[in-house]
């Protein structure tokens, strides 16, 4: 059986996929990240670098947690078209917890955990923390609703004598 690694190696469409959750994440780190930034550095808080670190860790598992429950993606995932769904039942927020976890530590356990789930054997999609909630990241592309009643052909109004007929 073939690793993540192995197979990033060969499919366009997995490099793909993956540079589209790298954009999702970094999305979703600036618009946790930035506010907790100005927030903190307005009250002056004396070791800026580690509370934001610890504050948007704390920040990006509760954003990342409540949307993913409810809604299946975050802001990044909703830009880069991604949704998170469940392999066994009906997606929860038990399982979206699960697999923010990492994101409490984002600086050490994020990367970590990207590069077990590519590192073991299995879907490539998945970090390990996915493999553990039993959570997938797939492409969505909600569909477009069709009109609810499709126009009438009309026929083209012709000029005759200077009148109208149709």
């Amino acid at each position: 059986m073939h690793t993540g690694f192995d197979i990033l190696e060969s499919s366009g469409a997995l490099r793909r996929h993956w540079v589209r959750r790298l954009i999702a994440g970094l999305v979703d780190m600036i618009i946790v990240f930035v506010p907790i930034w100005m927030v903190l550095s307005y009250f002056r808080v004396p070791d800026l670098t580690v509370a934001t670190g610890i504050s948007a860790g704390v920040g990006w598992f509760l954003y990342a947690g409540f949307l993913e429950g409810r809604y299946g993606r975050t802001v990044g995932k909703l830009l880069v078209r991604h949704k998170v769904v469940s392999m066994r039942e009906h997606r929860n927020y038990r399982q979206t917890f699960i697999r923010s976890i990492p994101k409490l530590f984002w600086f050490i356990f994020l990367p970590f955990d990207v590069f077990a789930g590519l590192a073991t054997e299995g879907d490539p999609r998945k970090r390990w923390s996915d493999s553990v909630a039993h959570t997938l990241v797939i492409a969505y592309y909600p569909s477009v609703p069709r009109a609810r009643k499709v126009p009438q052909a009309r026929p083209r109004m012709q000029r005759r004598e200077g009148k109208f007929d149709l």
